[in-house]
């Protein structure tokens, strides 16, 4: 059943990103029917086709990323519309007017932070300069962009809130089980003689996953612009809240799986030679011997992964998870930090002074800059022309 509702959420992912779960193609539609009628039998355009258009390209996926865009493309037609109309007055249209306005638009639309309207007023700039009627033009320009805001803000409050906070809770889970699904797979290997030949995949797969995060980002951003104008909004706020929280959380954690992934390959001394070996490349007697994995560390990561595992399923709760559940993954860490001690202490007792730690972290933090930036051995030897 879980690989079922998995399966669910990754054929729903890939077919409704960006559509709102469908609502945003019928808002659309419905915003750029209403906007051709406004235009022509309300307002007596003589440009109607603007409005319509307007309405297609206010279109975004929620309501507050709507009026977001809408405003700054009306931002961006007013000024346009005004340097458009003051070069042609100016200077006539030529070569060298239209030069000098998408040159002072497309600054203009950095300095005024536009974001990815920012070329709105160098676009309105030479379309304005470019008509008989500059006046006109830009007016009805102005005046359809106003009617999609209007129509696409509008219709995004009326028609419900698609599921982004449900599908972000989905991202969110599939990535947890992802993570658990690597511990886990770490926690088996560890256990068998060639162990060290897989080190290297488990930092791969770590840092790939780390990356997905930015999808899960995405997600919950989406949800949050979602109930965001919306009056009762305060259950669904309180999930995406959650949710949020949920993804920093697992941000960190999935730094640390990388961490350990990257220390257990370094083990391996496939990577983890000091930086004396550049300088001493014959004293081969200095360096020490593939080192064996910790004892007790699969056990370890077989706990950490039941734990996200478990957590996983809280992300695709509506509902704020029942203190039974926080009883029991109370109980899960606690048997967990139990290894955990057992584990850090047998492989070494200078773990309980906190200050061996902290200067073995700050050497292995230096360590791994000197190895990053190796232009010979390193992992980015491209960059130095390799």
């Amino acid at each position: 059943m879980t690989r079922a509702r998995t399966g669910a959420a990754v054929v729903r992912a890939h077919t409704t990103a960006g559509f709102g779960d469908g609502t945003m193609v019928l808002r659309t539609a419905v915003a750029a029917g209403l906007a051709w009628w406004i235009a022509t039998a309300l307002l007596h355009s003589d440009t109607p086709s603007v409005a319509p258009a307007g309405a297609v390209l206010a279109a975004q996926t929620t309501p507050f990323a709507t009026a977001r865009k809408s405003l700054q493309r009306a931002a961006g037609i007013l000024f346009g519309f005004g340097l458009g109309v003051a070069a042609t007055a100016s200077g006539g249209v030529n070569a060298v007017s239209v030069l000098l306005v998408v040159l002072i638009g497309m600054y203009a639309g950095r300095m005024l932070k536009l974001g990815s309207q920012m070329h709105q007023i160098a676009l309105t700039g030479v379309l304005v300069m470019g008509t008989a009627s500059s006046f006109g033009y830009g007016a009805a320009r102005l005046e359809g962009n106003v009617v999609g805001i209007l129509l696409g803000t509008l219709l995004g409050l009326i028609v419900p809130a698609p599921g982004f906070g449900r599908r972000a809770g989905e991202e969110l889970a599939r990535l947890n089980r992802q993570l658990a699904e690597l511990l886990s797979d770490i926690s088996q290997q560890l256990g068998t003689a060639d162990w060290s030949g897989q080190a290297r995949g488990w930092v791969d797969r770590a840092r790939a996953l780390s990356q997905r995060l930015d999808t899960v980002r995405d997600a919950v951003r989406e949800a949050e612009d979602a109930v965001r104008l919306r009056p009762r909004g305060a259950a669904a706020r309180a999930h995406i809240n959650r949710l949020a929280e949920a993804t920093h959380c697992l941000d960190h954690v999935g730094h640390q799986i990388r961490g350990v992934t990257r220390g257990l390959y370094n083990l391996t001394f496939k990577d983890g030679r000091p930086p004396a070996r550049h300088a001493e490349r014959h004293a081969d007697h200095l360096l020490p011997e593939p080192a064996p994995a910790p004892a007790g560390l699969g056990t370890l990561l077989a706990e950490l992964s039941a734990i996200l595992a478990e957590l996983a399923e809280i992300h695709t709760w509506h509902q704020a998870p029942p203190p039974e559940l926080r009883e029991r993954l109370r109980a899960m860490l606690a048997s967990a930090e139990h290894g955990f001690t057992h584990t850090a202490l047998g492989a070494s007792p200078a773990y309980a002074d906190w200050r061996v730690l902290c200067v073995a972290g700050i050497a292995e933090d230096v360590r791994r800059m000197l190895h990053e930036l190796d232009p010979e051995s390193g992992p980015h030897q491209a960059a130095f022309g390799a």
